[in-house]
């Protein structure tokens, strides 16, 4: 199930793939994250910039992330490190409805945003 990769995917446009400089495909925007894997200390969580140890915890996690399996899913957190990621590197404001609750991440200057929702066991654009 590659739902999450499928919807970041779907939602970027040439520009975003040009900052990412990758190709509109999970794989090649999977491993252009990983290349590009910073802490986010720039965006917003919730209203709140994230603690030092939750920033090291998603870098972590997307180093080593398995690009491989991810015919297995994308167990989309709270606080989703890929999320993160990609509004710190795209300058944009991530907008992500989990079952009614809506979670946010917001970058100072944000060029767009994106919106997301997601139940148990989807994520769609």
């Amino acid at each position: 199930m590659t739902c999450f990769w499928d919807s970041i995917v779907k939602s970027l446009n040439q520009e975003d793939l040009k900052i990412l400089n990758t190709q509109k495909n999970n794989i090649s925007l999977i491993q252009s994250l990983k290349e590009k894997n910073i802490l986010c200390e720039n965006v917003l969580w919730q209203g709140t910039l994230m603690h030092k140890k939750l920033l090291e915890e998603n870098f972590e996690a997307i180093k080593e992330y398995n690009k491989n399996n991810i015919n297995s899913g994308h167990d989309c957190s709270t606080c989703d490190p890929f999320l993160c990621l990609i509004s710190e590197l795209l300058k944009i404001d991530i907008d992500h409805l989990y079952q009614n609750s809506l979670i946010q991440y917001r970058i100072v200057d944000s060029r767009k945003l994106l919106k997301f929702r997601s139940d148990s066991g989807h994520f769609y654009v």
